[in-house]
């Protein structure tokens, strides 16, 4: 009994870890709103939050930048990565790390220190862009006119070519074009059954490797990178709009077990990891069973329905865990929702994110229902 103490309590500070990390990137590293600006001049010494309509990112951030909005501009200089999501995203300033983009419209005229990963429509690498390592990704439509500093594997319908790319592309495309400013320093292996056209003046350093594509496949060149665009965008806004119409549907309740985890979050933890162990054999049990069937059959139905909304009341926990002093609960909600569906798709964090949420939310669920079913009713006579 000591060891599992021991273990629930590592496990809970493992988790909450994650909580204090916000906790301390409050203040100057939270920004949302319906226009989110870190101005020409600013300076945010901490990693940097940012989630509203649009975002506008000109001054120095001395850190990881995390935003989602529908439009995003970067024109300043971040020194770390940046992990975005946007219907458009322009980034033309200085990004010292890596980015990695999500958007229908995504340009990128400046310098990136690390490797761009991009999944979008559109993708636009303007002449002044320099990504100084690789580029990754899938679009319908690139353009890279500026300089990949070495390698491009990338999926796409078109891609035209009229910058550099300094060692090897490697892509499955429709059309492949090199311009006459274009220059490729290294191999091109693709995937197309059009074979790449190379105007006058542009160079293809390396060999050339067409391998045809597959009938069936023709039309799907792209079709792995638009998947997990299109995804991203719809995942994204599905849990949102749930989570905005709990908050509609039970504000009350949501506040309530949202103060209960910020005064005791390790025992809405604990709650949680016996619930998600317990409630599942329980579950099973009533469903092999033949009397049992029928109430397996609506308690796995109601357990499917706390797991859904787990997220939502996580969420609704971060946002009043980041904004201290706000009252409205749907701006609460969509703060605290967005910072942690972005999360979601960050690697290796996106993950312990998502066990994370998935044993607060459950946590925090059980708890307020056990609360509320041990509450007397007082009758009224």
């Amino acid at each position: 009994m000591k060891h599992m103490k021991i273990i629930v309590l590592s496990l809970s500070l493992l988790i909450l870890s994650i909580f204090v990390f916000s906790e301390v990137a409050t203040a100057q590293s939270v920004k949302t709103g319906e226009t989110v600006t870190v101005a020409a001049g600013e300076k945010v010494d901490s990693l940097l939050f940012a989630s509203g309509t649009n975002i506008d990112i000109a001054g120095t951030v001395n850190g990881d930048v995390f935003c989602a909005g529908q439009n995003v501009t970067i024109s300043g200089t971040v020194r770390g990565d940046v992990f975005c999501a946007g219907q458009a995203i322009n980034v033309s300033g200085k990004i010292e790390g890596s980015v990695r983009l999500a958007g229908q419209t995504v340009t990128l005229g400046g310098t990136v220190g690390g490797s761009a990963t991009v999944t979008s429509q559109t993708l636009l690498l303007d002449k002044n862009s320099f990504v100084q390592r690789d580029l990754v990704g899938g679009a319908q439509t690139v353009a890279l006119n500026g300089i990949i500093g070495r390698d491009v594997a990338i999926g796409a319908s078109n891609i035209a070519i009229n910058g550099q790319v300094g060692r090897n592309i490697k892509s499955e495309v429709e059309t492949l074009t090199v311009g006459s400013a274009g220059r490729v320093g290294g191999d091109v292996d693709y995937t197309s059954n059009t074979s790449a056209t190379v105007n006058s003046g542009g160079k293809i350093t390396g060999t050339v490797t067409r391998t045809p594509q597959k009938q069936q496949t023709r039309n799907n060149s792209y079709a792995p990178f638009a998947f997990m665009f299109f995804s991203f965008v719809y995942t994204f806004v599905t849990l949102l709009i749930l989570a905005l119409a709990l908050v509609l549907l039970i504000p009350s309740v949501l506040h309530e077990a949202s103060s209960k985890t910020l005064s005791s979050p390790g025992r809405v933890v604990l709650t949680g990891l016996v619930g998600v162990i317990i409630i599942p054999i329980f579950i099973l049990a009533l469903l092999i069973s033949v009397i049992g069937l029928p109430l397996g059959i609506l308690a796995l139905l109601m357990w499917l329905v706390v797991v859904i909304l787990s997220g939502p009341f996580t969420g609704y926990t971060l946002g009043r865990l980041i904004l201290k002093t706000e009252k409205n609960p749907i701006f609460i909600m969509f703060s605290g929702a967005s910072l942690l569906l972005v999360s979601y798709f960050i690697p290796i964090i996106g993950f312990l994110t998502v066990i994370a949420a998935y044993l607060f939310g459950v946590g925090m669920i059980l708890d307020t229902a056990m609360h509320r079913v041990s509450t007397p009713v007082h009758k009224v006579f």
